[in-house]
């Protein structure tokens, strides 16, 4: 067999073992855009910065965007809250959230002002509740963004034993399809 024969066959050999290869990899490999068919919750925060010197009467503000992604709407948002059991601070603590429809101005230093529509996603309740709270009035849709700001409150009757306290509080929102 001639020299530039055996030359050709060998690369010949050489480009369908790559190509191979390639087609191997690419059909075991995940996509590069997932088209997913459940919707997954995103949650954007910007100024979820610590509370800090909170006295009886006090309140603080924070927000974060709750992001809606992949298809289908969810039945059900619901919010777990830890960190506060072993606290005093969990059954004089209140937490309230507020959707706005549009994205929440800050006034000042410490409150943020809706320009828009405001419902209440979740009245003001303690923290020392083990179960999770339901959210209402979300868009909960594929596609759409929730506009939401966290209030933190301590109630005037707590009285000053709980100065100097610290906790840690550790928010998960969960979403149940439909």
């Amino acid at each position: 067999m001639p020299l530039l024969r055996r030359l050709l066959l060998s690369a010949v050999v050489v480009v369908t073992a790559s190509a191979l290869c390639v087609c191997a990899a690419l059909a075991s490999a995940r996509p590069l855009v997932t088209k997913s068919k459940h919707p997954r919750l995103a949650i954007v925060h910007r100024a979820l910065a610590p509370v800090e010197r909170l006295a009886p009467g006090d309140r603080a503000q924070r927000t974060l965007e709750l992001r809606y992604r992949g298809r289908g709407r969810f039945g059900r948002v619901v919010l777990r809250v830890r960190g506060l059991n072993h606290s005093p601070l969990g059954s004089s603590m209140q937490l309230k959230i507020q959707r706005c429809s549009t994205a929440w101005k800050k006034l000042g230093t410490q409150a943020y002002k809706c320009r828009g529509t405001r419902w209440d996603v979740l009245g003001a309740v303690p923290l020392s509740r083990n179960h999770p709270f339901r959210l209402r009035h979300l868009s909960a849709r594929a596609g759409r963004t929730d506009h939401l700001r966290i209030t933190l409150a301590l109630p005037l009757r707590s009285g000053n034993e709980l100065q100097h306290r610290l906790a840690k509080i550790v928010y998960a929102f969960t979403g149940a399809a439909r």
